[in-house]
């Protein structure tokens, strides 16, 4: 779909999907339909707050940073619900919710479209999504703090499409050919490792060796595919050997 800009506001298809768009705010086109935004800012700096706009559609679901290895999905109606380092945001824009512009006539419900804002690498600077009180979409680019910069173009990738799950995946081949920096799935090479098959466990019975051990015989060696190794992890990094007694020597790695 074609991306454009008016005075002020953001139009994807002939739908406006963002109002009160600031003049800073730079569209660059891309020849798959999609559209990289990013801003200027009078004074280099390694960290920026550009606005995007209000946010025209029905409803955002959203996927933000809760923990630095956490990541959590949302969902709202509002600009002002989408918290920080929102890492992808996909707006479903609806005939009854969208704005028209003066080409637009006849829409139906089917016309109903996603807009996909995925926040990338833009050179040395890390992007990230989100909203304030006035329900306004913002970005934050940041980077170490000797790096500065007074404009950064390709820091929000736009994309639209009528299926959300080809949105996302087409969205991330843009990316690969785009950036270069990284392979998509469709496209890695098979590893030697991927021949081998794993089994994650997350039961709270399994409280010792011995049960982890139980379990993996009675799931894999009672099955005929007896496991080749097996790697305890408790999922928190902790380093306290519960199961030590107070006669036994210290083991080192533990306290």
């Amino acid at each position: 779909m074609t991306n454009t800009t008016t005075p002020s506001s953001l139009t994807v298809g002939g739908r406006v999907v963002c109002t009160k768009v600031p003049e800073n705010l730079v569209v660059s086109p891309e020849s798959t339909g999609s559209a990289f935004l990013g801003a200027t800012s009078p004074a280099p700096s390694s960290r920026h707050v550009f606005t995007i706009g209000v946010l025209v559609g029905d409803t955002v679901s959203f996927a933000s940073l809760e923990q630095l290895w956490w990541m959590i999905p949302r969902l709202g109606k509002l600009g002002s619900e989408i918290p920080m380092e929102t890492q992808m945001l996909l707006l479903e824009v609806g005939e009854e919710s969208a704005l028209n512009d003066e080409n637009s006539s006849g829409m139906t419900t089917e016309d109903k479209f996603y807009l996909l804002f995925l926040p990338v690498l833009d050179g040395p600077f890390r992007t990230g999504l989100l909203g304030i009180a006035e329900n306004e979409l913002q970005f934050c680019v940041e980077s170490d703090p000797v790096v500065q910069a007074s404009q950064l173009l390709e820091a929000v990738l736009l994309n639209s499409g009528d299926n959300p799950f080809e949105l996302l995946k087409n969205s991330i081949k843009i990316l690969e050919k785009h950036k270069g920096t990284f392979v998509h799935v469709e496209h890695e090479k098979v590893m030697k490792t991927k021949i081998f098959s794993g089994w994650v466990n997350h039961n709270k019975n399994m409280s010792s060796p011995k049960s982890i051990h139980r379990a993996s015989e009675r799931v894999f060696k009672e099955g005929g595919c007896p496991p080749k190794f097996l790697i305890i992890d408790d999922g928190w990094q902790e380093t306290i050997n519960e199961f030590q007694k107070d006669s036994e020597p210290h083991i080192d790695g533990t306290h």
